[in-house]
């Protein structure tokens, strides 16, 4: 009976060792962050600015440094990317289209700049990994596109305003 119930532990010490050694895949690759750096400085479009011709119009904004943000974006570091747009999220989500100034405040800017805040707001960073990296760069583009509309949309709607007063 001894010899018995020492077999049976030895039997199951080994069991749940044998089970324990499983080798698992790790869950998430880290980021070449040498790549996300030259895909930063390569391949996504330059941002565009708000023509300093209009800051007339663009200072009656309030939110509109929360808003030009977005061109720091590129020169920080890759590493502390995720971390830059988790905060900027924050601050766009808190703009509100009641105090976008009455000469932007038409249907056209108003739009761009809901598209824009939703490209922000729908970027995940808080599971970025190699494996979804493809998806973010692709979330970078797509933010920095929506950027450059709006902003070409602010500059000629400033310039149409500024036009149509000299008149």
């Amino acid at each position: 009976m001894n010899k018995f119930l020492c077999c049976l532990g030895f039997f199951l010490l080994f069991i749940s060792c044998s089970k324990s050694n499983k080798k698992t895949e790790p869950i998430s690759k880290s980021i070449d962050y040498a790549e996300l750096n030259s895909f930063i400085q390569d391949s996504l479009p330059i941002l565009s600015n708000l023509d300093p011709n209009y800051n007339q119009v663009f200072n009656l904004w309030q939110d509109i440094d929360v808003l030009i943000k977005t061109s720091m974006m590129p020169k920080s570091d890759p590493r502390q990317l995720r971390f830059f747009i988790e905060s900027y999220k924050l601050e766009i989500d808190k703009i509100n289209e009641i105090h976008i100034p009455q000469v932007l405040n038409i249907p056209s800017v108003i739009g761009r700049f809901r598209v824009f805040k939703t490209e922000i707001l729908k970027t995940k960073t808080n599971t970025l990994n190699q494996k979804n990296l493809q998806l973010f760069k692709y979330s970078l583009n797509k933010i920095f596109d929506s950027y450059n509309i709006l902003i070409s949309k602010m500059n000629a709607v400033a310039k149409e305003s500024i036009e149509s007063k000299k008149e």
